[in-house]
Order: structure tokens, then sequence, then C-alpha cells
């Protein structure tokens, strides 16, 4: 069984599981068929704060990283790194998935449903109909705080701007890394506020060339 199969799988089962305890709470029933390898609708319980916010994210700008820097939305020149804080706990994990030519993005903060409406074993599916190497891959989305100016060519991005990022196929295992390193010092990276400096890393394989973000030097701050 690949990486994508055994995906699919544990998708399909955690969407027969959830709606089923949902409806067993509300005295109904879901049903599940072997062709479809989904669930049929069922009723749950009322939607509350947290099921709203899953995968919510408010940005003034996104920040986005090339092989040759760090950009604040469109604007110019590319920046070599900026020192933030980012708050842990706000940080949305989920699993994504990539293919087809231009790319497609597919994405989950639950392995069940999907942020477009569809499930996550249909999504999987799809993306292997369109591409047999496909494959799911963590990710996460962060926000990071200015903690001082920066100034661009034709403006300055003011201290407390917040800046969005969603990690690439490749870009999680910086944020991994660090997790890892606060985990070690005895932090807490699903909670502590941290000030941190976001750089990049140049990367390549397969004859491209591509910039991921890197983070160093951080300090707890709350």
């Amino acid at each position: 069984m690949n990486n994508i199969d055994a995906a699919i799988n544990q998708a399909t089962q955690a969407a027969a599981n959830i709606p089923q305890d949902n409806a067993k709470q509300n005295g109904t029933v879901a049903t599940t068929s072997q062709n479809q390898g989904a669930v049929a609708p069922a009723a749950g319980r009322p939607m509350g704060l947290e099921d709203a916010m899953a995968g919510a994210i408010v940005v003034d700008e996104w920040l986005k990283v090339n092989e040759h820097g760090l950009q604040i939305g469109a604007k110019k020149p590319l920046l070599e790194e900026l020192r933030v804080e980012i708050d842990l706990s706000d940080v949305g994990y989920s699993e994504s998935v990539k293919y087809g030519n231009p790319a497609t993005y597919r994405k989950t903060y639950d392995r069940v449903m999907t942020t477009d409406g569809a499930t996550w074993p249909q999504a999987l599916s799809e993306a292997r109909a369109v591409d047999p190497r496909a494959r799911p891959y963590k990710s996460a989305d962060i926000q990071m705080k200015l903690l001082d100016d920066v100034k661009l060519k034709d403006e300055t991005v003011t201290a407390g701007t917040v800046l969005g990022h969603s990690f690439s196929t490749t870009g999680f295992k910086a944020f991994a890394r660090l997790v890892k390193q606060m985990t070690k010092d005895g932090a807490d990276p699903a909670g502590d506020t941290i000030e941190v400096t976001v750089g990049y890393s140049e990367q390549s394989g397969n004859g491209n060339n591509w910039g991921i973000l890197d983070f160093r030097d951080y300090k707890v701050v709350a």
C-alpha cells in the first residue's frame, strides 16, 4: 500500500466515524457504501466556535518566499529576513495535496472534509486520477506580527502588521525543525508566543529552484 492509498483509507475511516458518532447523539444513523467510500449526510451536533474557526486565518498581507528572498504581498524589493512574533496557539495545522499543471491544491484541517466542500478521500482519489504520484503532505497556516517597521521601495510596512504564510510541499520541514528545537529546549511549541527571525533557504531539485522559510534565533516571550 502506497502513501496515498494509506491516506485515503485513513480519511475514509475518519469520515465514517465522526458523522456516525454525531448521528448517534441525535438519534439518527449514518450509512456508508463500499462503492462510495464516504458517509451520507447525517444530522450532527450544532457547529460551535471551534468548528467555525477551524482553518480561519486573518492577516494583513501574505508572506511569499522564493529562492531569491522574502516578499510581502506584491511589494518590492525582496527581503533577506524579518523579525516577527508568532502565537503558536494560533497555528492552523492541515494536510494538503497538490496535483496537475497548473497546480491544484486541496486542503483539509480534519482529514474528513476539504476546504472546498469535498470529502478528503474524494479529493485524494481525484488527485491520484490526475497524477498517480500525488501524495498528501503536512502543512500549516501561521500568522506572524512584524516587530519592526520594514522600509520598502515605495512604502513602509509598519510594525504590528500581520503576515500570513501557508507551507508548501517542502516548506513544513523548516517549521518542524523549530518545533523540535523548542521541545528540546523545554518550551511549549503548541502554546508559547515567540519572537523569531524569519529568513529563507534556497532549495533545488529536478532542475528547479525555489525557496522555503527559515526560522532562527527564537525566544519565548509569553
